[in-house]
């Protein structure tokens, strides 16, 4: 299992909760795990079966390139991160 922790703004899409337990060995599998467990979430990070691209996730404090065959090992810390716009 993998603990993915949901960033502050997305945690109503996740019935209020700041983390959630999904099983999978690969980045695709942990995405299914989210939409299965938070559907609103899922939709905001997934264009049908694709990452969004404003959405970052890091596996265990490493920023990934956001491939889906992104090995995820056992008891990984994953991490939401979304896009940040503004400045001039």
């Amino acid at each position: 299992m993998a603990t993915v922790h949901i960033p502050a703004h997305w945690r109503d899409l996740a019935g209020g909760r700041e983390t959630i337990e999904v099983s999978g060995n690969t980045l695709q599998r942990v995405l299914e795990g989210i939409a299965r467990e938070a559907p609103e979430l899922g939709a905001i990070l997934m264009d049908g079966s694709t990452l969004r691209g404003e959405v970052a996730i890091a596996i265990d404090s490493e920023v990934t390139e956001n491939d889906p065959l992104q090995p995820v090992p056992e008891g990984a810390e994953i991490f939401l991160i979304p896009a940040i716009a503004g400045g001039s």
